[in-house]
């Protein structure tokens, strides 16, 4: 079954485009991050795979170690279970959702920007790693949907398989940056889908853009960029008021019709 992307998912894509090429960010990057497009999609990956989204609008999340690795999905047994799983469970884990919705649609296909079809972006075999699949995609992943246990709005797209949603940005080493992008993903699920608390997000994405992870930093970056377009009146000014956010995220919230408060894409 598959779900067609509607206009308006259509203009938060594009919208999302001109956020990020909008007084952007300029500090590390995810140094493991392997675009298969070029760097033109590079703020549509983010916006699909930083923590935040992962942690909301992922089916299944968890750490396990990996086997039967081979060139279009590998197995991963889980020991640390999250959302949607249970401990001792072997999922199978399949390649992501580019060939999908807008990225099937850009003309920029080339066999060579397709190796993860072939295992390129996997893990190694063996490999304990942290992951985040999901069979519904959703495009709208600005919105923490704060007042919902559930996501009020339906998938863009369906899968008969768990899929990672963008390459090597969907999984990670459990160890990687002695265990900070872990730490901090974890502290970001429990923000915005069991406590659902927007405080607590806000905090842990100011902070994280000083951390010494740079995954953790760039994405803390763009989650406030979020926080901050989806903000309500009251909430801009709670991060207008704070001494510790950069000033990129006040000016976006001061510039006329850059905030979108109370709006489901």
């Amino acid at each position: 079954m598959k779900k067609l992307m509607t206009t308006s998912t259509l203009a938060f894509l594009a919208m999302s485009l001109n956020l990020h090429a909008y007084n952007g960010y300029e500090g590390p990057k995810d140094n493991t991050f392997q675009a298969k497009h070029s760097d033109k999609w590079y703020g549509v990956t983010l916006l699909n795979t930083t923590l935040g989204p992962l942690a909301r609008y992922s089916d299944v999340i968890g750490v396990g170690q990996v086997s039967q690795r081979t060139n279009d999905h590998f197995v991963v047994t889980v020991d640390h279970a999250l959302v949607g799983c249970t401990n001792g469970a072997a999922l199978l884990m399949y390649g992501a959702w580019e060939e999908s919705g807008i990225m099937k649609e850009d003309e920029i296909w080339e066999e060579s920007l397709i190796a993860h079809y072939y295992g390129a972006y996997f893990p190694t075999n063996q490999g304990r790693i942290v992951f985040a699949a999901c069979t519904n995609m959703y495009a709208t992943n600005s919105r923490m949907y704060w007042s919902y246990a559930e996501i009020p709005v339906e998938p863009m797209d369906i899968r008969e398989q768990l899929s990672l949603r963008y390459l090597n940005r969907s999984w990670w080493y459990a160890d990687r940056d002695d265990g900070l992008l872990l730490t901090q993903f974890t502290n970001v699920l429990q923000a915005v889908r069991f406590d659902q608390n927007w405080t607590n997000y806000f905090y842990l994405c100011r902070d994280g853009a000083n951390s010494p992870s740079n995954r953790v930093r760039e994405d803390s970056f763009w989650d406030l960029r979020d926080i901050s377009v989806f903000s309500t009146d009251e909430q801009a000014q709670f991060i207008l008021d704070d001494p510790l956010v950069d000033p990129k995220h006040k000016n976006m919230i001061l510039l006329p019709g850059w905030r979108y408060p109370n709006k489901d894409f």
